[in-house]
């Protein structure tokens, strides 16, 4: 099998952060991975996640036109063909119904990457690698290939090379990770910080190549420090996977780093920081696939802080949850969307 020739349209900014383009360039390395090719173009704000693409090694360009427009889509349509596309790949919230029926129009197959199926696009290929994915298949009635579930979820090529599962989680918990995605515009971060109980942990926030650092992070990390923990602070760090695989317990948002951290066997509290992050963060903690999974705003620092201190002293639990995340994520979703694409 030949890898499909994929043209990938995303956008990323603070306050969209960057995980729209960061699952594409996931697919976009799976699809390169099977012998196909692919070219990235990035809208909004894409200094940043244009950089993250060009250390990956993907080819990548700044969108040309305001994004869903008519003038950015030509664009878009115009790339596919010089590139001989199979697929033109949207994801996000600026590609509605118009713009794909005009990618369609263009004689090229479209492929929608969804989370909601609120309002999704009339594309021919829909993925939405949520858990739980499967019952909304309803919502997709103009698809005719609906890849849906954790089975399809997009991991990147630094991930799938570690084991699935990772190490066993050990007795006791030394290192904590924070990450709360590409740019934390609820500043959940802080929150988090503030909120950890008394200890002595090892404790690494990770920030994305949105984050703005302000007096309320600094506010967080003074907090946390005084609770007896030391703490590093890592910007946009190469070795992301390598942390994580690593940490004894992680804080995270709940987009799809929740995956990220099932993948490797990660005990985690799951926190929304974001609307379309409410349901995800809800059906990892019904699933026993992680703890927490309030929103943001629904949750205060005394809960949080006493749903952290009980994981910390609770061996079995932090396995139950590594063992339940573990078997919901075998990495190879990417690989199984391609060879639907390549089909």
């Amino acid at each position: 099998m030949t890898g499909p020739r994929l043209v990938l349209r995303a956008d990323a900014s603070h306050r969209l952060g960057s995980g729209h383009v960061l699952r594409l360039a996931a697919l976009a390395e799976a699809a390169i991975d099977a012998g196909g090719a692919a070219t990235l173009v990035v809208g909004g704000d894409p200094a940043a996640s244009l950089a993250v693409l060009a250390e990956r090694g993907l080819p990548a360009v700044a969108a040309d036109g305001t994004s869903g427009g008519a003038a950015e889509g030509a664009a878009t349509i115009a790339l596919a063909r010089a590139h001989a596309a199979d697929a033109v790949v949207v994801d996000g919230p600026a590609f509605t119904p118009a713009y794909v029926a005009a990618i369609a129009a263009a004689r090229l197959r479209v492929v929608a990457i969804d989370d909601l199926g609120l309002a999704p696009p009339p594309a021919e290929v829909v993925v939405n690698h949520n858990l739980g994915a499967e019952a909304l298949a309803e919502r997709y009635p103009a698809a005719a290939t609906r890849l849906l579930g954790r089975r399809y979820h997009l991991l990147r090529r630094e991930f799938r090379a570690l084991p699935a599962g990772g190490a066993p989680p050990r007795g006791r918990v030394e290192r904590l990770l924070i990450t709360m995605g590409g740019s934390d515009p609820a500043g959940a971060t802080p929150r988090v910080l503030g909120a950890l109980p008394p200890g002595a942990l090892a404790v690494t926030v990770v920030l994305g190549p949105g984050f703005r650092a302000d007096r309320a992070l600094a506010a967080g990390l003074a907090a946390a420090e005084r609770a007896g923990h030391r703490v590093a602070v890592t910007y946009q760090p190469r070795d992301l996977a390598a942390l994580m695989a690593g940490c004894d317990l992680a804080i995270s948002a709940a987009g799809g780093t929740l995956a990220e951290l099932a993948y490797l066997g990660r005990p985690t509290v799951a926190i929304a920081i974001a609307p379309d992050q409410v349901a995800n963060a809800r059906r990892h903690a019904d699933a026993g696939l992680a703890a927490g999974g309030w929103p943001l705003a629904a949750v205060d620092d005394r809960e949080l802080a006493a749903t952290i201190a009980a994981l910390v002293g609770d061996p079995l639990a932090r396995r139950a949850l590594a063992a339940a995340a573990t078997a919901a994520t075998d990495g190879q979703g990417a690989a199984r969307v391609v060879a639907h694409l390549a089909a």
